[in-house]
């Protein structure tokens, strides 16, 4: 059974938007991607948002944002993550996840992180970590 959209309530709606506001205030200042998937039934459906954060201003495509909702709509119901990766100007990322569980985003700790980037889903073997690369634990959103 492939992933499909659905017909979403008002409260998931409502959750969704503050999952997503959350993510957006978590992020502090840089250049940020944030990428959300949903997966059930061996299928999945992703989305990578680029934004951009200074104070309490953050630029991005509302197009994109509105693209986003609804795939964290669908993660936050049958499962799925958010992973935000956090680019600095000397080339090194901070990456940072979390688990989306009906409504809820729960904070990976950085072993998992580096555990969900650095294993073949496939084989279970370790593959090399970026170079560059810090995976750090993910704060509780504020929602």
């Amino acid at each position: 059974m492939a992933i499909t959209s659905y017909n979403q309530t008002p409260y998931e709606i409502q959750r969704a938007a503050a999952l997503f506001m959350g993510f957006l205030d978590a992020a502090g200042d840089g250049c940020h991607v944030l990428v959300v998937a949903a997966s059930a039934n061996g299928d999945s459906l992703g989305m990578a948002v680029p934004f951009h954060s200074k104070g309490e201003t953050t630029d991005l495509d509302p197009d994109d944002a509105l693209e986003a909702m609804k795939i964290l709509t669908l993660a936050a119901s049958v499962g799925g993550g958010a992973v935000m990766r956090t680019n600095f100007a000397d080339e090194t990322s901070r990456v940072r996840g979390w688990k989306l569980v009906e409504f809820y985003a729960k904070p990976l700790n950085a072993a998992e992180i580096f555990n969900a980037y650095c294993m073949d889903a496939r084989t279970g073997e370790v593959i090399a970590p970026e170079l560059g690369v810090e995976y750090v634990a993910a704060p509780r959103l504020r929602v």
